[in-house]
């Protein structure tokens, strides 16, 4: 049974959505009679705080073969419903006669965040949605501004503000660009599971986003003690800025995908500067200075901030306060310099050139 608040938000979009008298009208169709409706959605079997992995793809496909909505708006909510859990149990739905291989790969996406686990207990803990609702005129096609800004704000952001602490996963680059122009959070970016692409390149993305999503990295403000790193001296400094640079990984590369692209060209300039390095973790994208941990963006709390190390060692308060950076004390062994809002991205850079005299 899907939660009420899941419910409430989905439900008006089939009475149906006043969307296609306004934003969609000439551009979305309507026709439940052949299953063009809004649709393609599922998961979240349990209770809503059940729920750790939210799943976005750009929007759905062409409806499936003989596939038809009647009924109330609750009914074909439901109906919707059934038709996502059936075709992720069966493996595929059939469009013309032939299977495609969404779902397929879906449980894939699945076992990969969910090793081990029974798919109704991965489809208790993740919820999959599409970032504009209806299908595209033509199945893969773009649709109008105006749609995809209507849908994210009346159906989408709504339903991630229910779910703060999970991990958010768009499928494709229109889903992550959608989310992006709508402002919505993006934890990391995987290739479509119906994408032309080989399955190893697939299995790549999808494994690295996981990665991401396991929290395999240490994180700074998570636990400051163990990600603080050893005093360096200038000597020590100097040996690894001249170290061999390891190819970026693909964890940080789903990372960086998933950002606005002012900031993802930031981060990709950290990674390309000699003296500079960065490493995602769950919900931190970590930027070295020759290998002494500066600090960098907590990506699910959309803030920038310093290492109290890094300040200690190579700045002073005035600075942080100058460059707009307050001081956040957790308690004795947790505490930071933290940004956040318009102008934080640059404010970080400027701090970082200040103290130590190189801009990525």
């Amino acid at each position: 049974m899907l939660a009420k608040a899941l419910l409430d938000i989905l439900e008006p979009a089939y009475q149906p959505c006043a969307h296609f008298a306004g934003a969609c009208a000439g551009a979305c169709v309507w026709e439940p009679s052949r299953g063009l409706v809004p649709c393609a959605f599922g998961g979240a079997t349990g209770t809503l705080d059940e729920v750790r992995l939210i799943i976005v793809t750009a929007e759905p496909g062409d409806p499936p073969d003989s596939t038809g909505y009647m009924g109330t708006s609750k009914d074909m909510v439901h109906n919707s419903l059934r038709i996502f859990h059936e075709a992720m149990r069966s493996g595929g739905i059939d469009r013309a006669g032939r299977p495609t291989p969404f779902h397929r790969n879906m449980r894939r996406i699945l076992d990969a965040f969910w090793p081990n686990e029974s798919l109704d207990t991965q489809l208790r803990k993740t919820w999959t949605t599409n970032a504009v609702l209806c299908p595209a005129e033509v199945s893969g096609s773009k649709h109008l501004a105006r749609v995809e800004q209507a849908c994210t704000q009346t159906y989408l952001a709504r339903q991630l503000d229910l779910f703060p602490l999970a991990f958010i996963l768009a499928l494709g680059g229109k889903a992550r660009d959608r989310m992006q122009a709508a402002g919505l959070r993006c934890n990391a970016v995987g290739i479509h599971p119906s994408a032309r692409s080989s399955d190893a390149d697939k299995s790549a993305s999808w494994e690295a986003a996981a990665r991401l999503f396991r929290g395999a990295l240490s994180d700074e403000i998570a636990s400051p003690e163990a990600a603080r790193p050893p005093t360096m001296s200038s000597q020590r400094l100097e040996k690894a800025a001249q170290s061999p640079r390891p190819e970026v990984s693909s964890d940080l590369q789903a990372a960086i995908m998933a950002l606005p692209p002012g900031i993802g060209n930031f981060f990709q300039r950290v990674i390309d500067h000699p003296d500079y390095d960065c490493q995602a973790g769950r919900m931190q994208l970590m930027v070295s200075f020759r290998g002494a941990k500066v600090g960098g963006l907590n990506r699910q709390a959309a803030h920038w901030y310093f290492s109290k190390v890094f300040v200690r060692d190579h700045g002073d308060p005035d600075s942080m306060a100058t460059h707009g950076f307050k001081h956040v004390v957790h308690n004795e062994k947790h505490d930071y310099w933290m940004a956040q809002g318009l102008g934080a991205q640059a404010a970080f850079e400027e701090a970082i050139v200040a103290m130590t005299g190189v801009r990525p």
